[in-house]
């Protein structure tokens, strides 16, 4: 039934993919968060639907001539990005040999970048942005009202792991987290009421499936994921009155089993579980300290014959007593996975491209402020990005997810948000310059020796 669902969905939506450059380049982008493919089950499952939009996708857009449209400029997120991949490529060419997912992963991330080097020649105006943004968050939110609606029918005893596109339960977590503040950015700017509260309702669901994943990191994440929104909050009272709502709702559904389960965090040093990891860290790092520039290529530290190699090394976290571990294991880490896999450089270019992030963030609302009128939904959407990207950075910290493609189009949103508020700044400035130059010419003019 399924298949019979997502073939229907292919018939009806080809022939607008093929009319339409940007309609399936959201396709493409719809396809691959939603994971279609982790749908079905029967015939559909030998059907590429994400390539094949994306294939039209590129071949409309070499085939189309785009005159009088914004020039493309993705600025320095693009170069970032660029840097990132042609060292990637570097890193999967000189790994060690052996590594069973070095190529498939190397290609992933380059798919996912190819993605986001589109995207500013797509997304030119606030529409077409704000499109992308509902994009996103009805793509991965579907998954989070389902385990929040199972939630709800258990009363709190449904284990909520996602699919295995988004990892176990503490990656489902993040994923989840990092799309409730586009949930709040799209309800805030709902006009029609229904819609609004639509939106509220898919955002609590999300909220209660996090919940359900049993994840520390996830509460973890969330307290400092509120604790920025009512910082960046102008009404700061009303944010800390929902916080409190939402945790008395915590207090009512969750079962005892999940209070004990947050009870551990406090007990990170006789956790064997965050132990483990930190024994990973220090097997990345001794990796990246043999290969500063390259690393040791793509989950190197998995497998067996480099972790046997690097099994007793302290690499730059030798102060750390950790128990022994023998068998290889995820790095659990966006920033030591990055630095065993592509060394020094690598991590570089990964926290330049998070940082960049934040910069246009501050760039944004610095601008924004200026104008609030006008550029006050740039200013919403940068915060709530921000709030998107902060989960990540911190909720990342202790997961394997640093090759997954949601943040990194989360980062190239917000260069393209900085785009329109750049583009909205100096086109408000270019009037009253035309103004200004005739005056000041008059005041200045000298008598013409011509006649």
């Amino acid at each position: 039934m399924r298949d019979l669902l997502v073939l229907s969905f292919l018939v009806a939506f080809l022939p607008l993919a093929l009319r339409s450059p940007l309609c399936a380049f959201l396709l493409w982008s719809w396809g691959g968060m939603i994971a279609i493919q982790s749908h079905v089950y029967g015939f559909m499952l030998s059907v590429p639907v994400v390539q094949l939009f994306a294939l039209i996708s590129l071949v409309q857009l070499v085939m189309t001539r785009r005159g009088g449209q914004t020039a493309y400029w993705g600025g320095g997120t693009s170069i970032i990005m660029l840097l990132l991949i042609l060292h990637g490529l570097m890193c999967a060419l000189l790994a060690y040999s052996g590594l069973p997912r070095n190529w498939e992963l190397f290609s992933n991330m380059a798919k996912t970048v190819l993605l986001c080097l589109i995207i500013p020649v797509f997304l030119t105006s606030r529409e077409r942005l704000n499109i992308y943004v509902i994009l996103i968050a009805i793509s991965v939110s579907f998954h989070g009202m389902l385990d929040g609606l199972k939630y709800l029918s258990s009363a709190g005893n449904h284990n909520a792991h996602g699919i295995p596109k988004f990892g176990d339960n503490n990656h489902y977590a993040i994923v989840l987290l990092m799309v409730i503040p586009l949930l709040i950015y799209v309800g805030r700017h709902a006009e029609r009421w229904l819609l609004r509260w639509g939106v509220i309702a898919v955002g609590l669901l999300t909220f209660l499936a996090v919940l359900a994943t049993n994840s520390r990191g996830g509460l973890l994440s969330l307290i400092v994921m509120g604790l920025w929104l009512i910082m960046l909050s102008k009404r700061k009272l009303v944010g800390m009155a929902l916080a409190a709502m939402l945790a008395m709702l915590v207090v009512q559904l969750a079962p005892d089993r999940w209070f004990d389960r947050m009870d551990t965090i406090k007990e990170a040093n006789d956790d064997d579980s965050f132990m483990g990891r930190v024994t990973a860290w220090k097997r990345a790092s001794a990796i990246a300290v043999e290969n500063p520039v390259f690393g040791g290529g793509y989950h190197a530290g998995q497998f067996d014959g480099i972790f046997d190699r690097f099994r007793y090394e302290p690499g730059l976290l030798g102060f750390v007593e950790t128990p022994d571990v023998s068998y290889a294991a995820a790095t659990h880490s966006i920033y030591f996975e990055v630095l065993g896999d592509q060394g020094f450089v690598g991590l570089l270019l990964f926290v330049a491209l998070l940082g960049n992030a934040f910069y246009n963030w501050w760039r944004i609302r610095r601008l924004a402020r200026k104008n609030p009128l006008q550029l006050g939904w740039a200013h919403s959407l940068a915060d709530m990005l921000s709030a998107c990207l902060l989960v990540y950075a911190v909720g990342g910290a202790a997961l394997s997810a640093a090759y997954f493609e949601l943040p990194y189009y989360l980062v190239m949103l917000l260069q393209m948000v900085w785009v329109q508020v750049r583009d909205h700044a100096s086109h408000s400035a270019a009037p009253n310059l035309a103004l200004r130059r005739p005056q000041a010419h008059t005041a200045h003019a000298q008598p013409s020796d011509t006649p």
